[in-house]
């Protein structure tokens, strides 16, 4: 397995105030509750049962759990993020436990019954600290409690990494320019966005990229996490019956659905 001892904490200048939304763009509300109908029934969730949402950036999921009768908590390391998603739950009329910490360096004893790790963070890491991550999970999750884990297909992404330049939907003023990024000896591949406001000439950079793992180094890794890896989902066109799903329905994801051609790769796994 390829390793990466580096302590590369990069996509700390990614997350640092709201520019990423401006590239990113917010999920629509039909969207969330289409992955939440996912969860749900994945995860075995009983109602009230507590969930810990990590990397819960604007609190998207974390709110719509909430409002499902769910106890949530949400970790996320963007101040900036969390300042939205304390609002957006007051707004909602919701409860959300919303906590400032890393993912990496997560403390949480045996106190979940499940995990949710949504939005292709993991990977973003170091090699390190993507296992410190597992480990972490494994130790927040009551026995045989179970997480969903959404990382980017390693057969996937590199044929989507190109460069291009876009201006944000909302304001003409900022200029966004996308390059993908590849290094094949660490098997990290993504992209850096350099934002431009053209009104004041700064310039920002947002580099992103992931160890893109392969499926047998996955397992080794929630194994030696302490975790079971018990399924993977995925989101093939050519086999999940897109065509007849609607919007706000649940995800069709399904373990078949996991190709070379999957965009997702959605890993189930469970606390021995």
């Amino acid at each position: 397995m390829i390793t990466d001892s580096c302590s590369d904490r990069s996509w700390e200048q990614v997350f640092a105030d709201m520019v990423y939304w401006k590239f990113n763009g917010e999920l629509p509300a039909l969207s969330i509750a289409s992955n939440v109908g996912f969860m749900e029934p994945t995860l075995k969730l009983g109602r009230g049962g507590k969930v810990l949402d990590l990397g819960c950036a604007l609190g998207h999921h974390s709110i719509e759990l909430a409002a499902r009768g769910y106890d949530v908590t949400g970790l996320e390391w963007s101040k900036p993020f969390l300042d939205v998603a304390r609002q957006r739950a007051k707004e909602a009329g919701v409860s959300v436990r919303f906590l400032h910490g890393d993912m990496t360096r997560m403390s949480f004893d045996s106190e979940f019954d499940a995990v949710i790790l949504w939005g292709n963070t993991f990977g973003m890491f170091s090699d390190e600290d993507n296992a410190k991550t597992l480990q972490g999970i494994a130790r927040a999750l009551r026995k045989s409690g179970s997480a969903l884990i959404d990382t980017q297909n390693y057969m996937a992404l590199p044929e989507r990494l190109e460069k291009r330049w876009n201006f944000h939907d909302e304001d003409q003023s900022l200029l966004l320019l996308t390059e993908g990024t590849r290094d094949v000896l660490r098997a990290r591949f993504g992209f850096t966005v350099t934002a431009i406001d053209l009104s004041s000439g700064k310039r920002q950079r947002l580099p992103m990229s992931w160890r893109l793992y392969l499926l047998p180094e996955l397992r080794q890794l929630v194994a030696t996490a302490g975790l079971d890896l018990v399924g993977v989902y995925g989101d093939d066109p050519n086999v999940v019956d897109w065509k007849n799903w609607k919007r706000g329905e649940p995800c069709p994801y399904a373990v078949e659905g996991f190709t070379e051609k999957a965009g997702k790769r959605i890993l189930l796994c469970q606390r021995r």
